[in-house]
């Protein structure tokens, strides 16, 4: 089983490396590619834009699916397409949306399955790779991201155990909220990923990077003087001895040990 996340704004117009890799991970342009729009308040933009890009990329097979409710995404139609593919990607727009409109559906554990079975590559870019996650962030305002109680967080897919991603990562100044995160949920790695950058998670349990920027992973495990539990709702939060580790195309983080690998 692989999974990628991207965190946004992937290049769909240059070498378009980071959807290369999705691709590579799978069949090549032989993959049955089936893109899930439903995060997207405008899908039939979404829609061209990933049409475009596996044309680019010599995919012949590339289904989209608009799904916007959970009666569809239970439907006959929607699981006809998954049984098929090779690939599902997930676009960006909001991820309370998306976890919405598909968690516990038939189709949902068409995917899962498939997934688990080694047999389809999941890929999601921004709202899609947040939801990839047990613990999905799904906002808060980016102000008050060391404020106790600031960051909103629900459960997403659950593809990959034990993480929490953030996307935009750099380029919005997210360190802040994902130190919230891990705060809050000290066994959780936080995942940052940077804009037209991947993690690729393999079997062994490594996560590879890929794409033009960084991918930041902040550990709680050996937290300490946190005062989380003492402060109110609202209240800056101040603890120590988070682990950081910014890795660039290339290297690898192993996920079970904690550190880069």
């Amino acid at each position: 089983m692989t999974l990628i996340a991207i965190g946004g704004a992937e290049d769909k117009t240059g070498d378009m490396a980071v959807h290369r890799r999705v691709l590579a991970e799978s069949r090549g342009a032989q993959s049955r590619v089936c893109v899930i729009t439903s995060a997207t308040s405008e899908p039939e933009a979404a829609k061209k834009r990933y049409e475009d890009v596996y044309r680019q990329l010599g995919v012949a097979d590339c289904t989209v699916l608009h799904i916007d409710s959970r009666a569809m995404a239970g439907g006959d139609a929607v699981c006809a397409a998954l049984e098929e593919a090779d690939v599902v990607f997930f676009t960006g727009g909001d991820q309370l949306r998306l976890t919405q409109m598909l968690a516990g559906t038939r189709g949902f554990e068409m995917i899962a399955e498939k997934y688990a079975a080694g047999t389809l590559v999941i890929a999601g870019t921004s709202a899609g790779a947040a939801a990839a996650s047990t613990l999905m962030i799904c906002g808060g305002d980016p102000a008050k991201a060391m404020e106790k109680g600031e960051v909103q967080m629900t459960a997403g897919f659950g593809f990959v155990p034990g993480v929490v991603f953030d996307t935009h990562f750099s380029e919005r100044d997210r360190l802040p909220r994902l130190f919230n995160a891990v705060a809050s949920h000290p066994s959780t790695i936080g995942i940052g990923l940077d804009e037209d950058t991947g993690a690729v998670l393999h079997r062994d349990g490594t996560m590879e990077v890929v794409g033009s920027g960084t991918v930041t992973f902040v550990d709680g495990k050996n937290l300490r003087d946190c005062n989380l539990p003492d402060v109110e709702r609202g209240e800056i939060f101040k603890a120590e001895g988070f682990r950081v580790d910014r890795l660039a195309s290339g290297q690898r983080y192993d996920l079970k040990a904690r550190r880069p690998s």
